[in-house]
């Protein structure tokens, strides 16, 4: 390595590094490129983002509606975005711009942001050690045309490029798909947080299955039924399926009362409707050790306390087939008070999509003693679902159970040998394909069940996707950073988790002391070689 000897020399390099960057730099600007070596890829555009920004054949400008003074955790995702959009910009064949403004600047920036929905939002910030409140904007809304599409608040980078390609998506689409959402029969249950999200892509209705559902409508999500269907309601879904429909229904053997501590089987036609095709839901209920907590209170002496427990009946489920483009991506997704799924004859495609653990158990239907008062006992007929003093609970005894499968292949009608049914002029007798995505949870969609978290949202979305022929955006949605659970079996011991516990404290640590030695070393070697050259 040449040493620097005396000023003019040290002069010229530096000018010749100067000119170096500059070059780069002049070069850069007509070349793009990234190097990302995080994992899936989560700070570059997806082969799908790409693929949907060069379909643009006209100018789309997004305006973005940007506080310049953010706190400081929403600054990231100020640098995140632009980012983003850069590369929406590069791949777009100079059809995409983008451009920020700052609506604190004037009164008519704010004007325009409330135009197009983007309201303040109050944000609460330590300044001068005080906590103030702040209306900040961070929205945007992309142009296209005579259409628009707005993301009123972007609060953090999480899901960022599914919510701006999904929206370049629906703009750039001609006709929207149409797909159904039923809420369920008999079942008191709100979907208003899965159909927010469907809209995002989809046109979404709520057929009603006492009428033929319109052929417009190519895929159906619902709830579970608490009773037998009409014949109609059975011949107008059996229909839908044959003309080559899509079905993900949500369906259990039982409704849970779970304040009652009691889970009631469900008598209904729709078991004998979906046997049929082929799937066949067993009666016990599975348990899991590895599950979700549930928040219960306990009396003890004049006090009563709220403890966190684990309760069986609602699996955590980290078990899924990677082949299949649903849940290859997915981290975790949680079923609540479920039933093993298995084929009701051979010879049809059944391809399960999620397991429970190896430590799982069941819990058969039965008569079962309610605590009354003092020592007085009640029988009651149906599930034992109490998170306490259930032994029951704790026998973890059986393998993994499917909770959730892909149907598909050849099927009969379930009407094809019913005169009254089959003898009409528009009966469809049988399909190649019929296709049914069943998950053994009665309320899947329901906003405070599965419709209400995050990665059981990200499962709904997957299957709404590849049932509806549009896998564009699963890759982007499974993308990010999320869950990273320790394998259960690291996990099985005290020791193991003890030792996992201490190495996540000890070694960001050691390795910031480690990397403080290393540049001491260095800065002390450095100035022994100017002292040595200069004097």
């Amino acid at each position: 390595m040449a040493l620097i000897t005396n000023k003019k020399q040290f002069v010229l390099n530096i000018f010749l590094l100067a000119l170096i960057l500059i070059v780069i730099n002049i070069i850069s600007r007509s070349l793009f490129f990234r190097w990302d070596v995080s994992q899936g890829k989560v700070y570059s555009l997806s082969e799908s983002s790409k693929q949907i920004i060069e379909k643009l054949d006209d100018r789309m400008t997004a305006r973005v509606y940007f506080s310049a003074d953010l706190p400081g955790e929403y600054v990231n995702s100020r640098r995140y975005l632009q980012d983003i959009l850069e590369e929406y910009r590069a791949y777009s064949k100079g059809n995409f711009h983008f451009e920020f403004v700052n609506p604190d600047e004037s009164e008519k920036n704010k004007q325009e942001a409330e135009s197009y929905r983007i309201p303040p939002v109050q944000l609460r910030v330590i300044e001068n050690d005080k906590l103030e409140i702040k209306n900040v904007y961070m929205g945007l809304v992309l142009l296209f045309q005579d259409k628009r599409e707005v993301l009123p608040f972007i609060q953090s980078t999480d899901g960022l490029e599914y919510d701006l390609t999904a929206s370049i998506k629906k703009i750039l689409a001609k006709d929207l798909k149409k797909i159904g959402l039923i809420a369920g029969d008999g079942i008191d249950a709100s979907v208003k947080n899965v159909s927010q999200f469907l809209k995002q892509t989809y046109m979404v209705t709520n057929p009603v299955l006492n009428k033929p559902v319109p052929g417009d409508v190519n895929l159906i999500l619902m709830n579970g039924v608490l009773d037998s269907l009409t014949l109609e309601e059975l011949f107008n879904l059996d229909q839908f399926l044959i003309r080559g429909g899509k079905l993900f229904i949500s369906q259990a053997r039982q409704e849970a009362k779970v304040q009652e501590g009691i889970a009631e089987s469900v008598a209904s036609n729709i078991f004998s409707f979906l046997e049929h095709y082929g799937l066949q839901i067993n009666p016990d209920i599975i348990i899991d050790k590895h599950c979700s907590q549930i928040q219960i209170q306990q009396q003890q002496g004049i006090f009563r306390f709220t403890n966190a427990i684990d309760y069986p009946f609602i699996p955590v489920i980290r078990k899924f087939n990677e082949t299949n483009p649903i849940v290859a991506g997915l981290d975790e997704v949680r079923v609540f008070f479920a039933h093993e799924i298995s084929p009701a004859r051979e010879g049809i495609g059944f391809e399960p999509l999620l397991w429970t653990s190896g430590s799982s158990g069941s819990i058969p239907e039965g008569y079962f003693p309610v605590p009354g008062r003092g020592e007085n006992y009640s029988l009651r007929q149906g599930y034992n679902i109490y998170p306490v003093e259930n032994e029951q609970i704790k026998k973890f005894n059986r393998q993994s159970a499917v909770v959730a499968v892909l149907r598909s292949g050849r099927a009969e009608s379930f009407f094809k040998d019913i005169t009254d049914f089959s003898s009409r002029e528009d009966f469809l007798p049988g399909t190649d394909n019929a296709q049914i995505l069943l998950i053994s949870d009665n309320r899947y969609f329901d906003d405070k069940r599965g419709g209400g978290s995050p990665e059981n949202l990200a499962f709904i979305l997957n299957a709404t996707d590849v049932l509806s022929g549009d896998e564009e955006l699963v890759t982007i949605r499974n993308r990010g950073i999320r869950i990273r659970p320790l394998k259960q079996e690291v996990m099985a011991s005290e020791t193991a988790r003890k030792f996992w516990k201490w190495l996540n404290i000890i070694l960001p640590s050691a390795l910031v002391l480690v990397l403080a030695i290393i540049m001491s070393a260095r800065k002390k070697k450095k100035r022994r070689l100017l002292e040595e050259n200069y004097g």
